[in-house]
């Protein structure tokens, strides 16, 4: 694993606070630590924040980093699109949807 770390030149992301321990999964009998996540040095520069938070699809917490990636929005066309709600009023259009 370190010449893994090594080879790719991965740094550990993770910066719990000092004052309290941060768990990504609880049992009955007790919870178990975060205790790295490994990204590139890129990355950990625009690395603007790492939380656990519930995720309904596992017994583990989720991890959410946020990254900012400095590249600037474009915005293009008219804005939002629409859809015409008079087609949820075609019998064709509804069968078509429940297919799909």
């Amino acid at each position: 694993m370190d010449k893994l770390i090594q080879g790719l030149k991965l740094v550990d992301v993770w910066n719990a606070p000092t004052n309290m321990q941060v768990y990504t999964h609880y049992t009955p009998t007790g919870a178990a630590p975060l205790d790295r996540i490994y990204a590139t040095e890129n990355i950990r520069k625009n690395k603007e924040g790492i939380e656990t938070i519930a995720a309904a699809f596992t017994d583990h917490m989720a991890v959410l980093v946020r990254i900012n990636l400095m590249i600037p929005f474009i915005h293009t066309g008219r804005g939002r699109w629409y859809m015409n709600t008079s087609l949820l009023d075609d019998p064709h259009f509804r069968d078509k949807i429940k297919m799909e």
